[in-house]
């Protein structure tokens, strides 16, 4: 596990990790992510070990609705939704095992690019624990298991924020899954 500063190299380096099934810790606009290319089951199975957890329902990150949508169809609502509140904290749900977001974080947005694929983005700690701000932190927690990341981008301290919000929509009606920064009640949108 290799902690390096945030530089254009040490992105690009990271995003060719992750291109190749690597996994990584990176900053979003809520919290550090530990991630990996969303599409690989050697990667979802690897954070769960890193994360020592066994739920496998993600949150993913992409960088824009163009690769949400390339991987997801999204109905009419969900892209009204979308539009409005992307980039940002809102994480629709696409699947029975994956809700996706487009975060405010450009780091984050550019290694989804550089990876070519939705990105895992659960926060980076261990199972159960208090979600981590700070690199140097998350190096330390995942130092103490034998599966550990590859890289740690390190962006320094993130300034404490709820986790994204995450809805369901069904037919045009929202449900709140969980509540965060983004509160959609009362939007009136219909499918």
């Amino acid at each position: 596990m290799r902690v390096l500063p945030i530089t254009l190299e040490n992105i690009a380096e990271a995003g060719a990790v992750l291109k190749n099934g690597g996994v990584v810790v990176y900053p979003t606009d809520t919290a550090y992510a530990l991630g990996g290319r969303w599409d690989l089951p050697t990667v979802r199975e690897r954070i769960l070990t890193i994360k020592q957890r066994q739920d496998d329902k993600f949150t993913l990150i992409c960088v824009n609705r163009a690769q949400v949508e390339k991987f997801f169809p999204l109905d009419r609502t969900t892209q009204q939704l979308a539009r409005r509140y992307w980039p940002g904290p809102l994480s629709i749900v696409v699947s029975n095992t994956a809700a996706v977001r487009v975060p405010d974080n450009e780091i984050a947005r550019q290694l989804a690019a550089l990876a070519g694929a939705p990105l895992i983005a659960t926060s980076a700690n261990i199972s159960g624990q208090a979600t981590l701000y700070n690199a140097a932190t998350v190096a330390l927690k995942f130092s103490h298991v034998i599966e550990q990341p590859d890289i740690i981008l390190d962006a320094g301290r993130l300034p404490v924020v709820p986790p994204s919000t995450i809805i369901r929509v069904n037919s045009g009606q929202i449900t709140v899954i969980r509540s965060g920064p983004v509160t959609v009640e009362g939007l009136g949108i219909r499918g």
